[in-house]
């Protein structure tokens, strides 16, 4: 993981960016999952880090760099890093949601981010500019 924090870290600072410590805590934290706001805070809180305009700054500033992706999730947000990966970017993210526990599954499948363009350029007259879909899904019964 640490070599797509550096990605991030390097790309702020091509573009003439501040590096501040709050900053890199916060992508350190959004390095381990998909996490709502609250969850973000507590845990920046456990690293020093307790100024909540702060960290909604921060927030709006990596959505904006398309560095941070969120989600909405039965009305909640959750937010995460964006991969330096064509389909799962700012723009184009495929997530599996358990229904029973709200664990949140990254799908990075390529074929299935071309099937559905095929399907959609090719049966209807539009063109596809980004594909971002949440699937809610239960785990299967266990077959004895």
């Amino acid at each position: 993981m640490k070599k797509k924090f550096e990605v991030y870290l390097n790309q702020l600072r091509e573009k003439g960016y501040r590096i501040t410590k709050s900053r890199v805590a916060l992508l350190e934290v959004l390095c381990d999952d998909h996490l709502t706001f609250k969850q973000i805070q507590m845990r920046l809180a456990e690293k020093g880090f307790t100024n909540v305009a702060s960290i909604y700054n921060n927030l709006d500033f990596f959505l904006q760099e398309k560095i941070v992706v969120v989600l909405f999730i039965n009305q909640v947000k959750y937010y995460e890093l964006a991969i330096d990966n064509k389909m799962h970017t700012a723009d184009n993210h495929i997530h599996l949601v358990d229904q029973a526990n709200n664990q949140i599954v990254e799908i990075n499948n390529k074929r299935i981010f071309d099937s559905i363009t095929r399907y959609i350029e090719n049966e209807t007259e539009y063109n596809v500019k980004y594909i971002k879909l949440t699937v809610g899904v239960s785990k299967k019964e266990e077959e004895n």
